[in-house]
């Protein structure tokens, strides 16, 4: 039954996705998580019943303590437990968690990744036919009585009563979804190298609003702007004037100090970032591998993501003085 309704979750994930909305990507990305999850704690249970049943078996299972933690409700425990027993590879294992992360923002934030979701979740449902469809299957069977998921029937060709399917429909079901959804590698590529594309475009943007400045004698090269970004919030942190006190720092002015910090605190970016990311997004581009494609985009992204929220809010704050000084000037 465990399997009947992994087929029934993956089938309405795969509805979702045919309708190429971002809202309907949203919850086939949901669906495929849900389903990779049922399946590696159903793989843990099956092992912990097999431990039971022979003791012999159990005296001699190196993974009692891993076994015994992905019987539990955290993901990532489960996760490692269905690598080391070889369901998923390496690289699955990091894609998987990297989309459960995905699942859960979307799941506890709302609708997030707008621009790349549709895509994400192809890449990530064929992924996971991949797993499903090598799941180890011992046999079909049901208790008397028990309905299968009506999704699930199609993909079932036995007419035994005792049965509901064959050995090898499970993974043919999975084969035959993983090509209905239509998904080429390339297609997840280029949409990650593509939204980076446009990211670094408004930070450049950004940066050159903060370069120029409001007023006459506000003008600084990109370089101090970038670091006058990561100074200036942290100079007001507790981060900040702890580390001032610690190493130091013995001026009085708030210019003092911002100077001070840019010289001494190590920021991650002490000159202007936007060359070295837009290799970054060349390098993603040429990528081969999608699964190399997604750690390098969300690895870009959490690197980055202090900093463009500070270049999007001293932008934001120079454009609006500017708004005020013209409503200024219109006697407004």
């Amino acid at each position: 039954m465990f399997l009947a309704s992994v087929l029934d979750q993956m089938d309405l994930a795969l509805e979702h996705i045919g309708k190429n909305s971002v809202h309907d990507a949203r919850f086939a990305l949901m669906l495929t998580d849900n389903a990779i999850e049922l399946a590696i704690h159903e793989f843990a249970t099956n092992k912990r019943g097999e431990l039971n049943a022979w003791a012999h078996l159990e005296e001699k299972y190196p993974h009692k303590k891993e076994l015994q933690e992905a019987m539990g409700r955290v993901f990532a425990a489960k996760l490692r437990f269905a690598k080391i027993e070889g369901i998923v590879t390496e690289e699955q294992a990091r894609t998987i968690a990297l989309m459960h992360d995905f699942r859960n923002e979307l799941y506890h934030v709302g609708l997030q990744h707008e621009t790349i979701l549709p895509a994400l979740v192809k890449f990530y449902f064929v992924t996971a036919c991949g797993i499903l469809g090598a799941y180890p299957i011992r046999g079909f069977g049901y208790w008397h009585g028990v309905q299968l998921p009506e999704r699930s029937k199609k993909y079932f060709t036995s007419r035994d009563k005792y049965s509901p399917a064959e050995i090898g429909d499970f993974p043919r079901a999975c084969r035959t979804m993983a090509a209905l959804c239509d998904h080429k590698k390339g297609d997840i590529i280029r949409t990650f190298a593509n939204h980076l594309d446009h990211i670094i475009s408004e930070n450049d943007t950004y940066l050159d609003i903060i370069a120029a400045g409001v007023y006459d004698g506000q003008q600084q090269t990109r370089d101090e702007a970038i670091i006058g970004c990561q100074t200036w919030p942290l100079s007001f942190s507790t981060e900040g004037r702890e580390f001032a006190k610690a190493n130091g720092f013995r001026g009085r002015s708030m210019p003092e100090f911002l100077e001070w910090l840019g010289t001494n605190y190590p920021l991650r970016f002490k000159k202007d970032p936007i060359p070295g990311w837009r290799n970054q997004a060349a390098r993603l581009r040429s990528k081969g591998n999608p699964h190399t494609a997604l750690e390098n985009y969300v690895a870009f992204m959490e690197h980055t993501a202090q900093i463009r929220e500070a270049l999007y809010e001293s932008a934001a704050a120079a454009e609006r003085e500017i708004d005020r000084i013209i409503d200024q000037r219109r006697g407004k």
